[in-house]
């Protein structure tokens, strides 16, 4: 798989990264929160997850918000869709409830939901409901990996969709069980907290951002012991393990450069049967996505491991239209973090920077301000790609502001590490807070050049933009652009009906000879291509160019100054 087509997948799963509490467990500020996950079999599988939910004393009155759980969260369902079907009791007895829900969100984005108690609650309340994984039919859009599935005999999904929280009193001693006597003999249950029965101190994203997973679990280390933890269900057709032991290498230095000591960290792999996206950030964790049997290169997988371990520093600034920065850091550090960890080569470096200069020039959403990005992110994919193509690139020009502005003393390095410091410490951590940090070190000219990226006009992007070790050039450039997605088993999907292949005549259904034949279109460069199909048991024909117009832009070539003195 080329390395463009992970960074594809990676924008359609984005969506709310969890913010981490990098600096110790914060202070109980609330009472206790108890929760029993019991998950229950059928058919050989996962029919529903009993959970219960008891609150420590929540003293709350009548009219109170009890408890939430969300309809949708970043287009992922609840797993608990009739509202009805959740129940409370406490010291009195039953307790009578009344739902809140939001209006729908016609962009599917987000729609919240509250249980209010009718009388004043006494002592310890129980909640009781049952979590539903949810049916996937081939009409399920992909979105970010925090919807409830089965897999096998076990089940994943994400706190933000399973557990119901009560919305004040955080920070709070959370204590989490499993009951998993229903399921087959040597089931495990695991979170983004840890294995088994966990106790901790978290803010409520500390919950409902974590990532649950449940079953004959696979892990690594084998007994899930240990401060980097990989949990999977179905192995995969790809070395993973080998994957996880080098990320964890380059977890201790990405920690050392965000001046972090390494936390306990997770890592969880779904597999589905069908395209499953990149991965999504979470509490001191993420989850990422396989199609089961499809074999996967090492390059991409580290680069998508890479991406979504930095997100554990690199997320939103509180603002909805933060992905400029969420997306551009994360992208442009998985490139230049992974070279310094020595995850990859000055060879990968230079084309994975030239890829995302070349997708920047050729997308034709490359142009829209970064509101209108936010706007259209989940109904538009060529926006939603906007934040990973020109954030990063936008990053590389201000690195190469700081080195002529300082002599080579400074880098971008250096206004990124402030704002994060920034969030540690109270500060201004928001969009001002980085136009003033330009502003002091670039002045007004590297705040017009923040309002030109934001605005959607083209950026200046200077000769020395990857450092010494590179030379600007132009060149002709343009998009693979095939009107269609492959399966790993060359089934057609997702076919535009405006698309090259729709127009030359591909069908949703058909399926290539040759499963690769789509990569290795590309990788053939621009021109007319002849791409053998089977449909209906027949061979097929298709002539076609799938390629988008082309486009005006830079590429960056290898000069010949050392590499010791690149200063990657």
């Amino acid at each position: 798989m080329l390395k463009s087509m992970w960074i594809a997948g990676l924008a359609l799963t984005m969506a709310l990264s969890f913010t981490t509490a990098r600096a110790g467990e914060p202070e109980a500020v609330g009472p206790e929160l108890r929760v029993l996950l019991a998950p229950r079999m059928a058919a050989d599988a996962v029919a529903v997850v009993d959970v219960q939910v008891t609150l420590e004393a929540p003293d709350a009155a009548q009219g109170d918000v009890l408890i939430e759980l969300p309809l949708i969260r970043a287009m992922a369902p609840s797993a608990l869709q009739d509202s009805s079907a959740l129940s409370a009791s406490d010291d009195r007895g039953p307790l009578a409830l009344t739902v809140d829900e939001d209006p729908v969100d016609p962009t599917g984005f987000r729609q919240d939901r509250r249980w209010r108690v009718q009388r004043a609650t006494v002592g310890d309340v129980v909640v009781h409901y049952q979590a539903t994984p949810r049916e996937i039919t081939p009409a399920t859009r992909p979105g970010p990996l925090f919807d409830m599935r089965g897999e096998g005999q076990g089940f994943h999904g994400s706190g933000a969709v399973i557990i119901a929280l009560p919305p004040e009193g955080w920070p709070r001693p959370v204590r989490i069980d499993w009951d998993l006597s229903d399921m087959p003999e040597g089931a495990r249950g695991a979170n983004s907290l840890g294995e088994g029965s966990i106790q901790a101190v978290v803010p409520k994203h500390g919950v409902a951002g974590s990532y649950f997973m449940a079953g004959t679990l696979h892990s690594l280390p084998g007994d899930g012991r240990g401060a980097f933890v990989g949990y999977w269900i179905t192995p995969p057709a790809f070395d993973l393990e080998n994957a996880l032991g080098r990320i964890e290498a380059a977890y201790g230095r990405f920690s050392t450069f965000f001046g972090d000591e390494a936390a306990p960290f997770r890592v969880f792999m779904r597999t589905t049967p069908a395209f499953a996206g990149g991965g999504s950030g979470g509490y001191n964790s993420f989850m990422f996505g396989n199609v089961e049997g499809q074999t996967r290169e090492e390059a991409e997988v580290l680069g998508l491991l890479a991406h979504e371990t930095l997100h554990n520093w690199l997320n939103g600034l509180g603002e909805e239209t933060s992905q400029w920065w969420s997306e551009g850091t994360t992208t442009y550090y998985t490139e230049v973090l992974s070279y310094r960890a020595g995850l990859t080569s000055l060879d990968q470096f230079q084309t994975a920077m030239n890829d995302l200069a070349r997708s920047y020039y050729t997308n034709p959403r490359s142009n829209l301000p970064n509101d209108e990005v936010t706007r259209l992110f989940f109904s538009d994919g060529d926006a939603q790609l906007v934040p990973y193509q020109r954030g990063p690139i936008y990053f590389a020009q201000v690195d190469a502001r700081m080195r002529a502005a300082s002599n080579g003393e400074k880098r971008v390095d250096d206004l990124v590490l402030a704002l994060l410091d920034a969030r540690r410490t109270g500060g201004d951590y928001s969009r001002a807070g980085w136009v003033a940090l330009l502003r002091r070190e670039l002045g007004e000219a590297g705040v017009a050049e923040f309002e030109t990226m934001m605005a959607g006009r083209p950026m200046d992007l200077p000769g020395n933009l990857l450092g010494p070790c590179f030379e600007r050039e132009a060149a002709t450039l343009r998009r693979f652009e095939p009107g269609f997605r492959v399966e790993h088993d060359g089934r057609v999907t997702r076919l535009l009906p405006e698309g090259h292949g729709a127009r030359a005549g591909v069908r949703d259904g058909d399926r290539l000879a040759d499963p690769d034949a789509l990569e290795a279109l590309e990788a053939a460069g621009p021109g007319e291509a002849t791409l053998a199909l089977v449909r209906d048991g027949q061979a097929v024909s298709i002539t076609f160019e799938p390629w988008g117009p082309a486009r005006q832009g830079y590429r960056w070539v290898r000069n010949d100054t050392p590499e010791q003195a690149c200063g990657i």
